[in-house]
């Protein structure tokens, strides 16, 4: 540990010999930051994993460099050492950097999902009063219930201590927000870190995280983490017992919510690459090909996601490349003996280690020793340095389950609850049912060759899939439900489920009140709203009454022993013992089994409403919840990701079509729009399942433009383009073989939708890719269930990049369900005389001559302005000195109310948008009268950026697998080919 920079003294070690008081290296000094980031700086320190997007991969230099810029930025933001920052965060690149940043000027930070509610974010931020919030704003297709930038505006409005927002991506800033709002991009500018910033280091046990417990008996409690004890625990977990060194790549299957997070950011200590994925599982290959693909030395997941991989017989060692591969780690829940055998024979020969401890603790109790033999269903070993016990109930001390307890100090011991100066709650949390030893609230076993079994919890928290949740955080969620006067959660052992347990909801109802499947969906949505995914219960069961003991409390463990088929303990300390018989033997917590008989072929189901019949029935078996009806959106049911990856395998199943992507289910979400999806799948491939009056969805032929250019004037006649122009989206000449025109939806011989497709084969970069652009998707409304399909159709080639330059909102919600992602965050309008400064400097050349700026160009930008000379668009050349600018205009208009137009210029491309920046008031002096026109519109201009001009969300999306937005422009597109 000598290699630590520090400063200070590190004698005394320990001042104390009380596990709750004892407190480590009272005169030692550390910068967390600086720890983790002190190495080699051109060594890899992160790639960060996107869905539909490509990776961010950082050196330990360039990560170095954006946390102190940002850590700058804070600091002038009026951040001070101690000071709470905060995030809502997905798990990407940003959200690493803000962490390492708050910690480098000595503020704590704390974070959440933005899968959880905003009411179960206010319960953790409020009490810390934090003066900023960094969120991801940009929403994405696989999140569920309300959008991410709504959820971020309500906690902004609920927390009145915050001073400024932080956006840590290009999405929209939502309505409502009064406080300032900064880029994180425009923060983390620059090149190399600020040669001025110094290392402070403070003391030992300075704040560093704030982490949340479980909230069994309230709101969740604020634990408060040091940063000498986060650290040094981290590196002794992360260096002797998971044997982590440097060149290593440690992959966490985690979210910013959950204390893997944070115990993963500490690794880059021991001079470890972090992978990072930020995206849904598509399947049980998704995370499976990551560890591939980046070339994974340690894997960590959950027993969860194991048993998922087992039971939809997926075998990672036939399908991926492991031969990096060298230690899985497993925490959430039990690792139960049979998962080390699927392992062993389906992911390769190497330790399987089961990690458990906690938030409370920000570390582990039991787990892995690289020199010790794995045995099936333990841990190997103790924490080095924890007098980690099974403490054996006091009426049975020959008992060898016992409470999981510490009896030495420790030194990653919380500092203890926010807000608790006597510290009152903290001991009644830990020390109180114990006296002198730490109590975690876990049943364990030691075994005689030194390992440790895991049997669950000893308190009322419950381990949904992995995830531990506290029953009055339920209980908090469910206020409002008028139909409810009691409610007790609980965990059922079945060994069958994901996780090997399942959330049981026990309900008393008022007087005249029935649990039909109005008010089930209400009790999940609301649950799903104010709280997350791992609070909505597997089961709904109604009840006459809850165990209550004499002195008129509920005993929930009294409920967990009847739901599990167990005698209760305390039955004698109960008023009401008879309720456990009818919990015990009540039906909805007993498996069901649809029957099993024959049923008739896809191609038969597909005729009538007997499809949308079957996958209802599908549906309402995976999710647990009936009924539910063919228009309900099936993401606001309350199920967590596995269960809808559980329905997606049991539709491919169903319907026999492996190839069907959550893409297709995230862009239907009801099943009637999903069995319209596989019918047209049906037509597509040009089976006889085509039914419903012959609908099909098919590629265009020449024959078909006519009819198609009539649609699109049906369509778009608001607009105001001749019917003549729709033909120039076929006629297009830069490309002779093109690979299609569109995809039609057709009805009986008649053309009730379109997608067009306009290719182009563009060099970036020294390679050729080939481009689609989507323009005028238009289906008419009585068949608007298929236009999802219609759409798939026409974007299932992944190899391709896809743009999408002028969607409308619901258009865009369809094609973010498709990969999609916002492609020009922002654009300016810029009108003329408002940026006169930029009159000041040397006069530029600007030259429209055609002759002129064709030889003023390369092969490449020659090819541009060949392609697009008949294409009525504006082209000049700004020169300035040595620089120059090659610039493409269409000149478009906007509609405003009373029937007014409103023309301006539109900017398609630009060789260096910093050049015409520069100049841009003396290119709309040239350009505005030439085009007739009143502004010029163009994506956010680099600096010096202009000020004082009309900011605007663009609506435009892309996908790619190969391009980055910076790498895509508007040409060779619907806006170069029709006058919109």
């Amino acid at each position: 540990w000598s290699r630590i920079p520090h400063g200070g003294e590190p004698d005394p070690v320990c001042v104390g010999d009380s596990c709750e008081h004892a407190c480590f290296f009272p005169n030692l000094h550390i910068n967390y930051t600086e720890c983790l980031l002190s190495g080699d700086p051109d060594g890899p320190a992160l790639t960060a994993c996107h869905r539909g997007r490509p990776d961010d991969r950082l050196s330990r230099g360039e990560l170095r460099a954006r946390a102190v810029r940002l850590a700058c930025s804070l600091r002038e933001l009026g951040v001070r050492p101690g000071d709470r920052v905060v995030a809502i965060a997905r798990n990407n690149a940003e959200v690493i950097v803000a962490a390492l940043a708050a910690s480098a000027i000595g503020a704590s930070f704390s974070s959440c999902a933005p899968d959880m509610g905003a009411f179960a974010i206010l319960t953790r931020f409020s009490p810390l009063e934090p003066t900023v919030l960094l969120g991801n704003l940009r929403p994405e297709p696989w999140d569920a219930g309300a959008p991410v930038p709504a959820r971020v505006a309500e906690v902004v409005a609920g927390l009145p201590s915050l001073q400024t927002l932080i956006a840590l991506d290009e999405g929209g800033i939502p309505d409502g927000i009064s406080l300032p709002v900064r880029l994180y991009a425009d923060l983390t500018a620059g090149t190399g870190a600020d040669p001025g910033f110094a290392w402070e280091r403070f003391p030992f046990n300075h704040p560093l995280f704030v982490m949340f417990s479980s909230g069994t008996t309230g709101t969740p409690k604020c634990i408060v983490h040091s940063a000498g004890g986060t650290l040094l625990e981290h590196l002794k977990e992360h260096r002797l017992h998971c044997n982590l060194r440097a060149g290593d790549k440690l992959f966490f299957q985690t979210s910013c919510g959950w204390m893997m997070w944070n115990w993963q950011l500490s690794a880059l200590a021991c001079g470890v690459e972090l992978v990072l994925y930020d995206g849904p599982i598509e399947g049980p290959e998704t995370l499976w090909r990551l560890v591939s693909d980046e070339r994974v030395t340690v894997f960590g997941t959950s027993a969860t996601f194991l048993q998922f991989c087992e039971a939809a017989g997926f075998s990672p060692a036939e399908q991926c490349e492991l031969a990096s591969l060298r230690g899985v780690l497993s925490t959430g829940s039990i690792l139960y003996p049979r998962q080390y055998d699927w392992v062993s024979e389906h992911v390769k020969t190497l330790p399987l280690q089961s990690i458990s401890g906690g938030t409370d603790i920000i570390g582990c109790f039991v787990l892995g020793n690289p020199n010790l033999p794995v045995y099936r269903g333990e841990a190997q070993c103790r924490s080095l340095g924890l007098d980690v016990r099974a403490l054996p109930p006091t009426e049975a001390r020959d008992e060898k389950v016992g409470e999981l307890v510490c009896a030495n100090p420790f030194p990653s011991r919380p500092l203890g609850f926010y807000n608790d100066p006597d510290g009152r709650r903290f001991h009644d949390a830990y020390f109180s049912q114990n006296p002198g030893v730490w109590t975690h609230g876990d049943l364990i076993e030691a075994t005689p060759q030194g390992g440790w079994i895991l049997h669950g919890r000893s308190d009322g928290v419950i381990n949904v899939r992995g995830i531990r949740v506290g029953p009055a955080e339920i209980y908090a969620a469910l206020q409002g439900i008028d139909e409810i006067t009691e409610a007790m959660a609980v965990e059922q052992h079945t060994p069958g489920h994901a996780g090997g347990t399942r959330l049981v909801l026990l309900v008393v109802l008022r007087k005249g009140a029935h649990l039909d499947g109005a008010l089930e969906k209400r009790i999940r949505a609301q649950l799903t709203a104010r709280g997350f995914a791992a609070l909505v219960p597997d089961i709904i069961a109604v009840v006459k009454g809850l165990p209550v003991t004499y002195s008129g409390k509920r005993s929930e463990a009294a409920a967990r022993d009847a739901v599990n088929g167990r005698p209760a303990r305390n039955r004698d300390a109960l008023q009401n013992p008879g309720c456990l018989d009818q919990i015990a033997s009540h039906p909805a917590l007993h498996a069901r089994s649809w029957p099993a008989e024959a049923r008739p072929s896809i191609e038969e189901i597909s005729r009538g409403a007997q499809l949308e019949r079957e996958l209802q029935r599908i549906s309402e078996d995976v999710l647990r919840v009936s009924p539910i009806r063919w228009s309900d959106d099936l993401f606001d049911l309350g199920a967590d990701s596995l269960t809808i990856l559980d329905l997606l395998l049991a539709m491919r199943r169903f319907s026999g079509r492996a190839d069907l992507s959550l893409d297709a289910l995230l862009s239907t979400r009801t099943i009637d729009r999903f069995a319209a999806l596989l019918r047209a799948g049906f037509a597509a491939t040009g089976g006889k399942e085509a039914v419903r009056s012959g609908l099909q969805v098919q590629p265009v032929a020449a024959e078909d433009l006519g009819p198609i250019c009539a649609l699109l004037d049906e369509g778009f006649k608001a607009e105001g383009i001749p019917l003549s122009a729709w033909r120039r989206l076929f006629d297009y000449h830069w490309l002779g073989d093109k690979p299609g025109l569109g995809f039609m939806l057709a009805s009986d011989r008649q053309i009730v939708g379109f997608v067009g497709t306009i290719y182009a084969r563009r060099q970036i970069r020294d390679e050729t890719h080939l481009t689609c652009n989507l323009a005028f998707w238009y289906v008419r409304p009585d068949y608007r269930a298929w236009a999802g399909a219609l759409l798939e159709a026409a974007t299932k080639d992944k190899d391709i990049t896809y743009t999408a330059l002028t969607p409308t909102r619901r258009s865009r919600d369809a094609l973010a369900a498709l990969g999609f992602r916002p492609l020009f965050v922002c654009r300016s309008v810029l009108f003329p005389l408002l940026q006169s400064e930029t009159l000041l400097g040397p006069r530029p050349l600007i030259s429209f001559d055609p002759k002129v700026v064709r030889e003023s160009l390369g092969e490449t930008e020659r090819r541009i302005f060949d392609d697009h000379a008949s294409s009525d668009c504006l082209q000049f050349i700004l020169r300035s000195g040595s620089e120059q600018a090659y610039t493409v205009l269409k000149r478009r208009t906007r509609r405003l109310p009373l029937r007014l137009r409103f023309p301006y210029s539109d900017v398609l491309y630009c060789s260096a948008p910093s050049l015409l920046a520069k100049h841009i008031e003396r290119v709309k002096l040239s350009v505005l009268p030439r085009h007739r026109t009143l502004a010029i519109a163009a994506d956010e201009l680099p600096s010096p950026a202009p000020r004082r001009c009309l900011r605007r969300n663009s609506p435009s999306m892309y996908r790619s697998s190969r391009l980055s937005p910076a790498d895509i422009d508007r040409l060779y597109s619907e806006l170069v080919l029709t006058p919109i």
